[in-house]
């Protein structure tokens, strides 16, 4: 038997395996660092950070889904979930841009591309192409529970599990909402762009310099109902049947 097929015969387990092997695999990196090589943790982090692309490619490969993953260009079509996750950009850049010179535009932009890249490979490339044997409701809810899950990374690394906990179910939602927009565009470039823009919006967000925390955690609040409206939406139109291009691709 195959990877393939045993994934197909036990999709939420393959996933969850999926998902896991990263997460051990990068806390692994991560924890040897600190015990054994704290001057060069700079460069223990680079490598933990390479393990995020490295490893979905790998597993692309074994599962044999280089035409399923949604890699190529034509498949992919925008769509009015994809525009409308846009606005999350454009709330958190409402107040304009705040620049910072310890975090230089050019190479955030840079680490933000492979970072989008390793991820949505992974959730909603891999993971997502072995969850399309389920409803839609729970493909998308698994995809994000697995996605916020990898980022108890935090707890494990600095001990602060309380702000792991509520980032990992901050991601969590953030995860689905990337999981319907993969559905509703067909291809995977759309999800890296969202993500990649949502992430530099957010670094770059002028709201709590210029309007106050407060402020920013009303724009955070808006957010989450946003996500959760399209995550909804999408779970809706999965139910009364319509077909994602997605459907077609696999």
């Amino acid at each position: 038997m195959s990877l393939r097929q045993a994934a197909a015969r036990h999709p939420v387990l393959a996933a969850t395996l999926c998902a896991g092997v990263q997460f051990l695999i990068t806390t692994l990196i991560l924890k040897a660092g600190m015990a054994y090589a704290p001057a060069a943790f700079g460069k223990v982090k680079l490598l933990a950070f390479a393990s995020t692309v490295v490893l979905p490619l790998a597993l692309v490969h074994s599962f044999g889904m280089w035409r399923q993953v949604g890699l190529h260009v034509a498949e992919t079509k925008p769509s009015k979930i994809f525009f409308a996750s846009m606005l999350l950009c454009v709330l958190f850049l409402s107040m304009g841009v705040h620049l910072m010179p310890q975090r230089p535009l050019g190479a955030e932009v840079l680490i933000q591309l492979i970072n989008a890249f390793g991820e949505e490979l992974l959730f909603r490339g891999v993971i997502f192409v072995i969850l399309l044997a389920l409803p839609r409701w729970q493909a998308i809810m698994i995809s994000g529970v697995l996605f916020g899950g990898m980022h108890l990374i935090h707890g494990f690394m600095d001990g602060n599990w309380q702000h792991a906990a509520w980032w990992a179910l901050a991601t969590c939602l953030s995860g689905m909402m990337f999981a319907a927009v993969r559905y509703s565009t067909g291809g995977l470039w759309l999800t890296i762009v969202l993500h990649m823009a949502l992430n530099l919006s957010k670094i770059y967000s002028n709201i709590e310099p210029a309007a106050g925390h407060a402020t920013l955690l009303v724009a955070e609040r808006l957010a989450y109902g946003i996500e959760f409206a399209l995550v909804a939406w999408v779970m809706y139109r999965g139910s009364r049947g319509a077909q994602p291009p997605v459907a077609a691709a696999s």
